[in-house]
């Protein structure tokens, strides 16, 4: 599960590009995490800061997929 292997200050991508083209993010742009928000039990969310975007609030893990 790629929620598992996140960490704050990770570099991501978009896994989900169908969302990228919604939100109007460059399907490739690379994001930060900069919070992790556990949930009590349910899937944690993440923030995400793209450059020239508001922080995403509160998405699920598997939108992103981390940047090795």
């Amino acid at each position: 599960m790629p929620s598992a292997t996140m960490t704050r200050g990770d570099q991501v991508v978009f896994e989900r590009l169908d969302v990228a083209e919604v939100l109007g993010i460059w399907r490739h742009a690379r994001g930060r995490i900069v919070s992790i928000h556990d949930q009590g039990g349910r899937p944690r969310t993440v923030d995400v800061k793209f450059e020239g975007h508001e922080i995403l609030r509160r998405y699920l893990p598997d939108l992103f997929r981390r940047v090795q």
